[in-house]
């Protein structure tokens, strides 16, 4: 007879103690979330503390890899909501509003570029723990002997101690002008100014290098440029429109040959004149060969 009484539930494998996390990391975690403001309870402190914990928990790491992903998650979640915040104040402008979401957008796709590593770190055999015997007493000893790093370290030597800045704390800025560069830096002028205009952060500058800084000059014809509101209305029927239909149509009175003097380059309207001239003397000489219908 078979045995109708079914096996007992075999014994759960033991599950692997939970990776301890040092203090001075979850302190250096919670230094990275976003400040309670001062209208709000002591309580919200303790409660944004326990959401970074839960955090963790959730993510569950198993070694010092997967703790500094876990990490790199909440601080950039924290970053992410930060920016978005900026970005929808009342008194942010357009151009500010941009460069936050764009910086919400990069710490969005680190959360889910340190999540995917995550998931994959969780998919790997867990090894054995390595015996470092008194290392870490040899190398903290050492570390906490060694000098360290003064704070005017980034200043130089002439201006330490002075309270001037130097050439790299405030870089200097350069004037240039488009008519004047080659088409290296008129490309980096244009990305530029994109950037600028769709609020991305500027392009990445050497260190000492300086500010450059790409307009037109004053009495540039940019400026004097005024484009012709009749350029802008429907042109229906241009193609079985004669030229001098086009020209009543767009309201110009010019019939000379070449185009109206003022619209062309001092050389070229030299040039057309001188044109002209030898093309009256032929005419007076011999026969009219232009004619003057539009």
């Amino acid at each position: 007879m078979p045995d109708l009484d079914p096996d007992p539930d075999p014994t759960p494998p033991a599950q692997p103690p939970l990776y301890r996390i040092a203090d001075r990391t979850l302190r250096a975690m919670a230094f990275t979330l976003p400040r309670p403001g001062p209208d709000e309870p002591e309580t919200a402190w303790h409660d944004e503390v326990e959401v970074a914990l839960d955090t963790i928990a959730a993510l569950n790491p198993s070694n010092p890899v997967e703790v500094i992903l876990a990490l790199q998650v909440i601080a950039a979640t924290a970053a992410m909501a930060d920016a978005y915040r900026l970005a929808f104040e009342p008194g942010a402008s357009e151009s500010q509003a941009h460069r936050h979401r764009a910086s919400a957008a990069a710490m969005n796709r680190s959360i889910a570029a340190a999540m995917r590593l995550l998931n994959q770190r969780h998919k790997l055999p867990v090894g054995p723990r390595r015996d470092w015997g008194n290392a870490m007493v040899h190398l903290g000893d050492a570390w906490r002997d060694a000098p360290a790093r003064p704070a005017e370290a980034a200043r130089s030597a002439g201006s330490a101690g002075t309270g001037k800045a130097t050439a790299e704390d405030t870089p200097e800025v350069i004037n240039k002008w488009f008519d004047e560069i080659d088409d290296v830096e008129l490309a980096i002028a244009t990305e530029q100014e994109r950037r600028q205009q769709a609020g991305e952060p500027p392009l990445p500058r050497k260190p000492g290098a300086p500010i450059v800084i790409y307009s037109h000059k004053p009495r540039d014809y940019i400026h004097k440029f005024t484009p012709d509101p009749k350029n802008w209305q429907k042109y229906p029927g241009f193609e079985n429109m004669t030229m001098a239909e086009r020209r009543e149509f767009f309201g110009y009175k010019y019939t000379g040959p070449n185009g109206p003097p003022e619209a062309l380059t001092p050389a070229s309207r030299d040039e057309m004149l001188a044109q002209m001239k030898i093309e009256e003397a032929l005419d007076a000489e011999y026969y009219p060969r232009l004619s003057n219908s539009p």
